[in-house]
């Protein structure tokens, strides 16, 4: 916040040299300084890429395979996790059909390399545990077009659910991968519980679940009521399966209450010391937390 500039990270492939500064400005989100240089290490694009769309009967099916996934030594690059109501918001935004309409839950996974032997190797293994596990179908996404008809749908996630509600907050939490299902079961539980239409979309490869709490036809007053609830209940969750408040966005303020609640004041002690050795006037970004 003085002004001084100091160069953290490098281009040394180790470094046990003090804290990792590096790490902890990159993601705070101007919380404790600015950024005025950045240089990247960029990876060569990979030559070959392929989908899988893979029906389940169920999300609950759906979710429980990705584990089995993970632990083949073939782990794709993408796992999403996909709902029929979801779908049909992003149908309704894009004005244009799903490539699949035959299920209720859809996994997205996608494969890339160097050489098409090579990726097929990799799906073709998966696909067999999909299957084993109860999958309907696997479709192969081998083309241009068929790759961006299904992620157009899939980047369109939020501004068709945003488009299909009055108004919505976000419980971005992360889970280990391996309580995604159960955590993903319990938002239907809630759903019901609060009578509030919650809807989700995520990375099941990585645990970070996106679940959107939507206010409809309530009021405002009704929608706050509700919507605290519901938090309430997917926060305490989270933290039960031993999750954390929040996979990628910034806790900012709004989210701060759930995250004292589940870190302590120890932890959360830590946080404002670090901001104070950069920020000692608290000038960057006040009242946030990254």
């Amino acid at each position: 916040m003085n002004g001084e500039i100091i160069d953290v990270g490098g281009k040394v492939v180790k470094n046990s040299s003090g804290y990792s500064l590096k790490d902890l400005i990159v993601g705070s989100e101007g919380t404790l300084a600015f950024i005025s240089k950045v240089m990247l290490r960029l990876l060569p694009l990979p030559k070959i890429a392929i989908s899988l769309l893979i029906p389940f009967p169920n999300l609950e099916l759906a979710i429980e395979t990705v584990p089995g996934i993970i632990k083949s030594k073939s782990i794709p690059t993408a796992i999403e996790y996909m709902e029929r109501r979801v779908i049909e918001n992003a149908e309704d935004f894009l004005g244009k059909k799903f490539p699949d309409n035959s299920s209720d839950a859809y996994l997205l996974l996608t494969f890339d390399g160097n050489t098409t032997d090579e990726v097929e190797a990799d799906y073709k293994k998966v696909a067999d545990i999909c299957l084993d596990a109860g999958a309907l179908d696997v479709l192969i996404s081998d083309t241009q077009e068929r790759q961006e008809s299904i992620w157009s749908a899939r980047g369109a996630f939020l501004e068709a659910i945003k488009a299909s509600t009055t108004e919505m907050d976000e419980c971005d939490v992360v889970v280990p991968r391996d309580k995604v299902a159960e955590f993903v079961k319990y938002t239907k539980e809630v759903e019901k519980q609060i009578d509030i239409r919650i809807a989700s979309f995520g990375h099941a490869g990585d645990g970070n679940l996106h679940v959107y709490v939507l206010k409809d036809d309530y009021s405002d007053a009704v929608y706050k009521t509700k919507l605290d609830q519901a938090f309430s209940l997917l926060y305490k969750r989270s933290a039960e399966l031993e999750g954390h408040v929040s996979g990628e966005h910034g806790i900012g303020y709004a989210k701060l209450p759930y995250l004292q609640d589940q870190q302590g004041s120890i932890y959360m002690g830590l946080l404002r010391n670090i901001k104070l050795a950069f920020d000692p006037k608290g000038l960057l970004n006040p009242g946030k937390v990254c």
